[in-house]
C-alpha cells in the first residue's frame, strides 16, 4: 500500500470543509493542530497514492474563493501501528471498492518532476557536452561502452518528457521552455561534434558509428516502446526502471554522429543520422502522449482542460504526420536498396553466362 500525506493549512473555520473531502474520498486518517494566532490551523489526511489526485483536486476547487491557504504533499515510508486492508462488500459505496489500476503520482508531483528537465542552464549545457565528448570517443572508437555512458547521462531526454508532459496539460509556459532547451540542447551537441568531424579522417567506418545511419520500421517501433516506458516509469515513480529506457531510447548518440558526418562533409551518412533523431524525437513525443493520456494525467478544470485539448490535438497531429512521412521514406528506401540488390544479381548471372 503506498500512502501520501496531504498537509494543510487552512483558515480555521474551514475545518469542515476538509473533514468532508477526506470522507468523501475514504482518507485513511485525518487530524489538525488548534487554531493559532493567525486564525489558521493546520490539517494532516492520510490517503492512498490512488485517491491523492482526487483529494487535491476537490481542496483546490473548495478553496478556491481562499487566498490564504496552501497544501503540502508527502510521501508516507511506513505508519505505526500498520493499516490493515479491510475487504468492504457494501454495493452502495462502488467509490469505496473501486480498484485503481492507474496509480499514477498526482499532477503536481510530475510537474515539479519535469520541470526542472525543461530549465536552460549552464548545468545543463555543461551536461550535454560532456555527454556529447564521451558519445563521440564512443561512436570514433566503436567503443560501446562509452556510447551507452552518453546514453545513460541523457541530458536531452528530460526536455522532451517535459514537452510531453506541458502538452497534456496545455501549460504554454512549461511547452516553449521546454522547446527552447531541447532546441539549445541539440546545437549544443551538433556543433562541437562538426567542429570533431573536420579534423577526423573522412574515412572512418566503425560501427557504432554507422549504426546511427540505419534506420528502419524496427527502430520506429523500439522508440515509440521506448518512450512509452519512460513516461510510465516516471508517471509511477518507479526512476530505477528509467536507467534502461535512457539506453533504449538514444537521442544524444545520433545527434552526434550527425555532426560528426557533417564534418567530415559525409552529407549522405549525416541525413540518415538526421532522420534517426527526429525518428526518436517525434516517437518519444507521441507515445508519451498516449501514456500521459491513458494514465490520466489531464488539468483540473474545463477551462485548462480544454486548451490542454487543443495543445495535445497540434503536437499529436504534428507527430503522426512526421511519423507517415518517416514511413513513406524507410519504405522507398528499402525498396531501392533491393532493387539495387537485385540489379546487382541480375547482372552478376549475366557476366557469369556471358
Amino acid at each position: 500500500m503506498s500512502l501520501r500525506l496531504i498537509e494543510v493549512t487552512i483558515p480555521a473555520e474551514r475545518k469542515k470543509t476538509l473533514e468532508h473531502i477526506a470522507d468523501n474520498y475514504k482518507a485513511i486518517d485525518i487530524w489538525c493542530t488548534p487554531k493559532n494566532d493567525d486564525g489558521q490551523r493546520t490539517m494532516s489526511i492520510l490517503c492512498e497514492r490512488d485517491s491523492q489526485q482526487d483529494i487535491l483536486d476537490s481542496i483546490q476547487t473548495n478553496l478556491k474563493d481562499e487566498n490564504d491557504w496552501r497544501a503540502v504533499l508527502l510521501p508516507v515510508e511506513a505508519t505505526i501501528p500498520k493499516i490493515e486492508t479491510v475487504d468492504n462488500d457494501d454495493k452502495d459505496n462502488e467509490k469505496s471498492k473501486k480498484i485503481h489500476w492507474r496509480k499514477s503520482l498526482s499532477r503536481e508531483e510530475l510537474y515539479q518532476e519535469v520541470a526542472g528537465g525543461a530549465e536552460s542552464n549552464p548545468l545543463y549545457y555543461m551536461m550535454v557536452l560532456l555527454s556529447t565528448i564521451v558519445a563521440a570517443i564512443g561512436l570514433i572508437q566503436d567503443n560501446l561502452a562509452f556510447v551507452i555512458a552518453a546514453m545513460v547521462i541523457a541530458p536531452l531526454l528530460g526536455p522532451n518528457l517535459a514537452l510531453a508532459f506541458g502538452t497534456s496539460l496545455g501549460e504554454k509556459r512549461l511547452i516553449l521552455s521546454a522547446l527552447k532547451t531541447n532546441a539549445g540542447g541539440l546545437v549544443a551537441a551538433v556543433l562541437p561534434c562538426i567542429v570533431l568531424g573536420y579534423f577526423l579522417d573522412n574515412g572512418i567506418q566503425s560501427e557504432q558509428l554507422m549504426d546511427r545511419t540505419v534506420i528502419d520500421f524496427a527502430a520506429i517501433f523500439v522508440a515509440l516502446a521506448s518512450g512509452a516506458a519512460a513516461v510510465l516509469s516516471m508517471t509511477t515513480g518507479v526512476s530505477s526502471a528509467l536507467v534502461g529506457v535512457m539506453v533504449s531510447v538514444a537521442l544524444l548518440p545520433p545527434a552526434a554522429a550527425l555532426g560528426i558526418f557533417i564534418g567530415m562533409q559525409r552529407f549522405d551518412d549525416a541525413q540518415s543520422s538526421f532522420l534517426l533523431l527526429v525518428t526518436n524525437i517525434v516517437c518519444i513525443g507521441l507515445s508519451s502522449q498516449i501514456v500521459l493520456a491513458i494514465m490520466g494525467i489531464r488539468p483540473r478544470t474545463f477551462l485548462e482542460k480544454r486548451k490542454a485539448l487543443q495543445s495535445s490535438t497540434v503536437q499529436a497531429g504534428v507527430c503522426v504526420l512526421l511519423l507517415i512521412i518517416i514511413s513513406i521514406i524507410i519504405f522507398y528506401s528499402d525498396n531501392n536498396v533491393g532493387e539495387a540488390v537485385k540489379d546487382a544479381a541480375d547482372k552478376a548471372k549475366e557476366s557469369v553466362g556471358g
